[in-house]
């Protein structure tokens, strides 16, 4: 069972919802993301503001506890991701447009980059999925499946961002679903769309998503929930509240799903479509509170909901009651300086201490240091990008032997080295 969420804010909404702040940068809002439990924590994350957020449910509270930020030149902001768990281990994937990326979060304190690719055609990425175990990117040249070497091994052209809203495989991966004005579905096998159905619009250009289980495809219009059959029939639907839809996922109880429509979240019996449970998100606080993305994993406490509300993420527990909420400001933390790397001293003993500093390095961002590929230290960056660090130099098989010192910023990947001499 899968379901891709990504999503348009309306300009109204913004305009009516989202301040300026001068003196504290502008906010941004929070509308899609993605949940994942992992040792017992309820982890969300979100691209919303361009770069991937993590935060942590704990205490009551939904803590941020990394921010990842895209420096490369030609792509700034990360445009979606996509946990993965294997052997105990958590992974982030993440598309900024020309790359693909892997980092390993298994710590989120100290995330690190694993993987850093780029398609040789050209494609521009912005959309990830997961279809029978392997990693989905949809761009511009299409859909593309990838296998454990990162190898492309089957492509679908017919699903790209020219004609890309909410895509999803569905029945094993012999469809692929793609709602945006309408819902059309494809043949993987012959790449021939096989159905489409109409779906209820009031504002063009709102937004809806996708998700689906062996016989059906459910999704949120303008209108109501609706189940349609993979040949493009409404079997069931119920008529929402609002005059908007937005998205609809599953529980993690198979017997329900939830959807949003702007004024707050339903849960619904999965067979009837009827309403067993609610939460009017709009009347809870922070003010401005509009409800979109949603996304739901287990943790030591049972299910949690986040709702991605606009001016905030909100975490809901299995009985629709608000735990925590993470309001949205922007941080920028871009370098703010050229790269720079600098010793006060390039020779020593083994065994001696040497004080390494750095700048250009990405704000608050922690920082590798490494001689002779031997990792020596590990620093905090400041509000600037910079750092400043005493280290001890390694053993070497033999002395004198010239060894670059290299500092790496384990979110941005930048990194440079200097030269020194073990004598």
């Amino acid at each position: 069972m899968k379901k891709v969420f990504t999503i348009s804010i309306l300009l109204a909404i913004i305009a009516a919802v989202f301040l300026i702040q001068p003196t504290a940068g502008k906010t941004k809002p929070y509308y899609s993301g993605k949940t994942v439990s992992y040792n017992g924590t309820f982890y969300v994350g979100t691209v919303n503001t361009g770069d991937f957020e993590l935060f942590a449910l704990r205490n009551g509270n939904l803590e941020k506890v990394t921010d990842i930020q895209s420096t490369d030149k030609e792509s700034k902001e990360f445009a979606d991701l996509l946990f993965d768990k294997v052997d105990g281990n958590l992974y982030v994937y993440l598309v900024n447009g020309r790359y693909l990326y892997k980092y390993d979060i298994s710590n989120p304190l100290i995330p690190s980059v694993l993987l850093k690719v780029k398609d040789n055609s050209w494609d521009w990425f912005t959309r990830l999925e997961k279809v029978n175990g392997n990693l989905v990117t949809i761009g511009s040249k299409g859909a593309k499946v990838w296998n454990k070497n990162m190898q492309v091994v089957d492509s679908y052209p017919m699903i790209n961002n020219s004609n890309l809203g909410y895509s999803t495989f569905v029945d094993d991966g012999k469809l692929i679903a793609n709602l945006k004005d309408s819902l059309n579905v494809y043949n993987t096998a012959s790449r021939q769309k096989v159905s489409e159905y109409n779906i209820a619009v009031n504002d063009p250009t709102a937004t809806r998503a996708i998700t689906s289980d062996e016989n059906l495809i459910y999704l949120v219009d303008d209108q109501s929930l609706k189940a349609v059959t993979f040949d493009g029939e409404v079997v069931n639907q119920f008529t929402h509240a609002g005059d908007r839809g937005y998205d609809v996922i599953d529980s993690t109880d198979s017997n329900y799903l939830y959807f949003s429509d702007g004024l707050g979240i339903v849960k619904v019996d999965k067979e009837t479509l009827r309403p067993v449970n609610w939460n009017w998100t709009i009347n809870n606080s922070p003010a401005g509170s509009w409800a979109m993305g949603m996304s739901s994993a287990n943790d030591d406490g049972g299910e949690k909901i986040a709702v991605f509300n606009g001016t905030n993420i909100t975490v809901l527990d299995q009985n629709m009651k608000p735990v925590a909420t993470y309001e949205s400001v922007e941080s920028d933390t871009n370098p703010t300086e050229p790269l720079s790397l600098g010793i006060d001293r390039n020779f020593g003993l083994p065994g001696s201490q040497i004080i390494v500093n750095g700048s250009g390095f990405a704000l608050k961002e922690n920082v590798k240091i490494t001689m002779n590929k031997v990792e020596v230290g590990r620093v905090q960056a400041d509000d600037y990008g910079r750092f400043s660090t005493i280290v001890t130099v390694p053993a070497v098989n033999y002395h004198p032997l010239t060894v670059d010192v290299k500092a790496t910023g384990l979110n941005s990947g930048r990194t440079y080295s200097i030269s020194f001499l073990v004598k």
